[in-house]
Order: structure tokens, then C-alpha cells, then sequence
């Protein structure tokens, strides 16, 4: 910690209270999150019933991290950011659609009209529950790494806390599926980088919760395939309803379609490294400073 750190400034901008800030966070999120499944009790296939509750603890760490340890959340403002939150789904679009010319994936064009104009409707619907994890993972989280710790430490360090965060549904509650776990590690690996970026230069939550909403809203939804006529659910609300009246936009082997497959993890990975090593090579003026010349991250 540089020499002099906290002098001048207001306890909620006060490197020194960090420790305790991610304390109380991480204590609220665990909590809030156990709470939800004592009271609701979900069994296996039961991800409708508890993907809500447990998709607003990372909120109610970080504003219990507000009110007991004067932390701060980022939300700022709206940016123009908020249009590449669609980059993903178009990428993982593109990439199936030429996989599907080598590989066992049919791709319906018929149904890519529908999608298109769906879209934002599927980004802001899948937003609405996104929120709960952002303002706690990139509104609270991400700044307070990126205070101390560079760009690529802070993807690492954030990869098993959200690794672990999501493990509990897969394992026992339905949440897509256990063979699906290593491209649904490199898919959120390369999610990390991607919205940290966002996060980086925008300064706000926005362009992050919209890209969450994108992905559960299209990638999870739209993109996952069926098999034998039966649809696999794999979205975040466990609700999954047919894209399209039933159709579907892919359909193919479950191990490459969808968040849980292989084509969504490798593009989303490729994408993550690509935008990280941009925007390293491109800082801002206002960039984050390294560890050594730490200062607050603002509203």
C-alpha cells in the first residue's frame, strides 16, 4: 500500500478498508445464498425455483458491504459500451454457422429473421435477473480488484469465485449439465475478460448487464439445441421456453451447442483474449493504474 494511503479521503474511498469490505461481501453473498436454499429446498431439475434467489446474493453482499463496511457500488453511466454486449451471441453465431459446414450442427436460417428481432427483447429479459449478479460482481467486485491487482490477475482471481458460485446449480439443482462443466468453464473464463473490458472502459455496471442478459437471454436460450424433439435447458431462470414456438435455431450434439458446449466456449474465449489484449494495448487516458499507484474507482 503506498505510504499515506487514506489520508484525505472519505472512508468509502479508503483503499485500507478493502480487506473488510470483501469480508462483509463474500459473509452476505454466502448467507443470502444459503438462506435461499435452506427455505426453498430445490432438488435435482428444481433450477426455476432457486435461480432468482440465488442470482441476487452477489447484490446483497455488496450493500451489505455498503452499509457495514463503506464499501461502494459502481453503477455509472450509460454508455455507448451497452452495444457490444451483443458482440458474443453475434460471434458464437457466426462461429456455429461455420461449424456447422464440418461438424454435425444444422443451423434453421429460416428462424435467424426471428432471432434477430427477438433479440433485445431476450437481452432485456435476461437482464432483468442479470442485475443481481452485476451490481455485486462488477459494480462492487471488479473495481475493488482492479484497485489493487492488474487486469489479468483480476479475471483470474474472479474466475473461481464465479466458477464456484454457479457449480452448486449444476451439480444438483439442473442447471445445465455435469459433462458440460470444462466448455462452461472456458466460456465463462473467456466472459470474465470480455465484460471485464466493458467494465474497464465504461466505468459502469450497464454494459456488463446487458452483455449477462445477451448471454442467458440468446446464448442460453436461442443457441441450445434439442435432442429427439426434447428440449435441453440450459438458461440461468431454468424456465427455457422454445425459441421461436419450438423451433430452434441449431440443433446438433449437446456437447457443442449451447453455453454448455464447446463451439460458445471456444469463440467466447477467443473473443475474451482478444478484447483483453486490446484493451491493454489501448489504454484509456483514465485507465486503471497499476497496484503500485492505486487509487479509488469512482461512481
Amino acid at each position: 500500500m503506498p505510504t499515506g494511503a487514506g489520508v484525505g479521503i472519505s472512508k468509502r474511498d479508503d483503499p485500507r478498508y478493502d480487506r473488510r469490505r470483501l469480508v462483509v461481501y463474500f459473509l452476505g453473498l454466502i448467507v443470502f445464498y444459503a438462506a435461499v436454499v435452506v427455505v426453498l429446498r430445490p432438488g435435482q431439475g428444481d433450477i426455476s425455483r432457486v435461480a432468482l434467489g440465488v442470482m441476487f446474493a452477489p447484490t446483497v453482499g455488496a450493500v451489505a458491504a455498503v452499509v457495514f463496511a463503506h464499501g461502494r457500488i459502481q453503477f455509472g453511466r450509460l454508455t455507448k459500451h451497452v452495444f457490444l454486449a451483443f458482440l458474443p451471441p453475434l460471434v458464437i453465431l457466426a462461429t456455429t454457422w461455420v461449424a456447422s459446414l464440418v461438424t454435425d450442427v444444422s443451423v434453421q436460417p429460416d428462424r435467424l429473421v426471428t432471432l434477430v428481432a427477438l433479440s433485445p427483447v431476450f437481452a432485456l429479459s435476461g437482464a432483468l435477473s442479470a442485475i443481481g449478479e452485476e451490481i455485486g460482481w462488477r459494480g462492487f467486485l471488479w473495481p475493488l480488484f482492479r484497485r489493487h491487482l492488474g487486469f489479468w490477475v483480476s479475471c483470474l482471481v474472479m474466475l473461481p469465485i464465479w466458477w464456484l458460485y454457479h457449480l452448486p446449480a449444476v451439480l444438483f439443482w439442473g442447471y445445465g449439465s455435469v459433462g458440460g462443466l470444462l466448455p462452461f468453464t472456458v466460456a465463462i473464463t473467456g466472459f470474465i475478460l470480455f465484460v471485464g473490458v466493458l467494465t474497464d472502459r465504461s466505468r459502469a455496471i450497464w454494459p456488463s448487464v446487458l452483455a449477462h442478459g445477451a448471454w442467458n437471454g440468446i446464448v442460453a436460450k436461442a443457441y441450445y439445441t434439442s435432442v429427439s424433439g426434447q428440449a435441453i435447458p440450459t438458461c440461468t431462470d431454468g424456465t427455457c421456453p422454445d425459441f421461436a414456438g419450438g423451433d430452434h435455431l441449431f440443433t446438433g450434439p449437446q456437447s457443442l451447442l449451447g453455453e454448455f458446449g464447446w463451439i460458445a466456449a471456444v469463440s467466447m474465449l477467443l473473443l475474451g483474449l482478444a478484447a483483453g489484449w486490446w484493451h491493454l494495448r489501448h489504454p484509456v487516458p483514465a485507465d486503471t493504474p497499476e497496484p503500485a499507484q492505486a487509487s479509488p474507482s469512482t461512481t
